[in-house]
């Protein structure tokens, strides 16, 4: 049996990532990107100015690329940069992005979303 692989988390940059996409690597500042969304095996990186990247991470391994409290994945198919948190809607159970999109929080992860947000304030 092979042992896992093992991600570099580390990758030269504090405020930036390297995303490897179809036509080679590209690094981007953290702020640039509003939220990831997991599509199988690939992730779409939707940024500030409204441009989306195809990367070929799943989102579990990018996720755990990203420095620890800067992201949160409040759905299993869906990471929000907490910098581009414009508001969060108890009623419909959703977050507001800065770029307007809206993102639902699973159930199961209210509680520990809830907690997570009380840490960053």
């Amino acid at each position: 049996m092979k042992p896992p692989k093992v991600y570099k988390t580390n990758m030269l940059s504090a405020n930036a990532l390297l995303l490897p996409f179809q036509e080679g690597r590209r690094w981007v500042e953290l702020h640039q990107i509003v939220r990831l969304e997991g599509i199988g095996n690939y992730t779409k990186c939707i940024f500030t100015d409204g441009a989306s990247l195809l990367v070929a991470l799943s989102l579990r391994h990018l996720f755990d690329r990203m420095p620890p409290g800067s992201f949160v994945r409040p759905h299993r198919k869906h990471a929000i940069n907490l910098a581009h948190v414009s508001g969060i809607h108890l009623f419909s159970v959703s977050i507001s992005l800065s770029n307007g999109d809206r993102v639902t929080i699973a159930r199961r992860r209210i509680s520990d979303f809830r907690r997570q947000m009380r840490t960053v304030d």
